[in-house]
């Protein structure tokens, strides 16, 4: 277990085993055209030294899978939580059969990393020959790759192929923490993802997606463009995520409904994307959990919401660590 510095709440060397991402792979000579037709971001501007962050929608614009888009050597991999993978990768390959791709699942081949810290950072350099330093910066070669992600803090997202996690877990010097201290950066980093409970759930802009650069305004057509782009010219979007603190340590699952306060009673308010309860886990960690949830847009930082399940349990507002403007 690792040690939380009760100062900042944050272990400073640490590792993770994230067994719960998921990857499609697309090869052929079409894949940036195909995949450029099927999701928000600019695939064109993908290259080897830079991930991009996007999303798959259908084609009413609700969202099947919010994924980062990395190209490794002649495929590009798209990386997810692997509740995202099946309805995405049908849809993909209803569509590829259209064109000079090959999409295969796979997860199998590939274990994902996250971690931060002095020993982190000098064992990806001995690995990689260099580190990666700015946000979505990525640094390959035959082993995988390395993600540099700066919000909340500096840190590495490594996605290697099995016997180079493996050697790279047996090389590190500390225990494995457990993964809920990623899930809690990615949170605190207003970093949406889909699950089964809430896929085809929301568009893009309801997540943020806009603000973290994940959607391209200015090319061509991809599947739910339409409904995309008049939710931001016309300004139809009413809702946002947010991050949301309780002061206790409980259990949550994505899809769970919130509740908002309307004078005396409570009305449905919202539905949690993604949890983190760190103290369920970590030793000595706060009594805590944090949810990113999607809300009216118009909530006010401070606010406070409950549980709809667990009413007892009531989150307040935080900051975002971006702007909605």
């Amino acid at each position: 277990m690792p040690h939380i510095d009760s100062t900042e709440n944050t272990p400073t060397n640490y590792l993770c085993r994230l067994d719960n991402k998921g990857l499609i792979e697309l090869t052929g000579e079409e894949r940036v055209k195909y995949l450029q037709g099927q999701v928000t971001a600019d695939m064109e501007k993908l290259s080897a030294e830079g991930a991009l962050l996007s999303c798959h929608c259908d084609f009413k614009g609700k969202t099947w899978n919010v994924f980062y888009a990395l190209q490794h050597q002649d495929a590009i991999l798209m990386l997810s939580h692997q509740e995202s993978i099946p309805g995405s990768i049908a849809e993909l390959k209803k569509f590829g059969v259209f064109a000079k791709v090959d999409i295969q699942d796979r997860t199998e081949q590939w274990r994902c990393l996250g971690g931060a810290g002095a020993e982190i950072e000098a064992l990806i350099k001995h690995k990689f020959a260099g580190l990666p330093s700015a946000h979505q910066q990525v640094l390959s070669n035959e082993l995988g790759l390395v993600m540099c992600l700066t919000a909340p803090c500096k840190r590495y997202l490594l996605l290697l192929n099995t016997k180079a996690a493996e050697s790279f877990i047996n090389e590190y010097q500390g225990e494995l923490s457990p993964a809920v201290l990623w899930e809690q950066y990615d949170i605190q980093a207003g970093i949406p993802e889909i699950r089964s409970a809430t896929s085809k759930e929301f568009v893009p802009q309801m997540m943020n997606l806009q603000a973290l650069d994940a959607i391209s305004f200015s090319k061509g057509c991809y599947m739910g463009q339409e409904v995309v782009a008049r939710t931001k010219f016309l300004g139809k979007n009413k809702r946002a995520a947010f991050i949301l603190l309780a002061e206790q340590a409980a259990e949550i699952t994505p899809g769970d409904a919130l509740e908002s306060q309307a004078g005396e009673n409570w009305r449905r308010g919202g539905t949690v994307l993604r949890v983190a309860s760190p103290a369920q886990e970590v030793q000595h960690a706060p009594q805590q959990t944090w949810i990113l949830a999607v809300l009216a847009n118009d909530t006010e930082m401070g606010a406070t919401l409950r549980l709809k399940a667990q009413p007892q349990l009531q989150f307040k507002v935080q900051s975002l660590p971006y702007s909605l403007e």
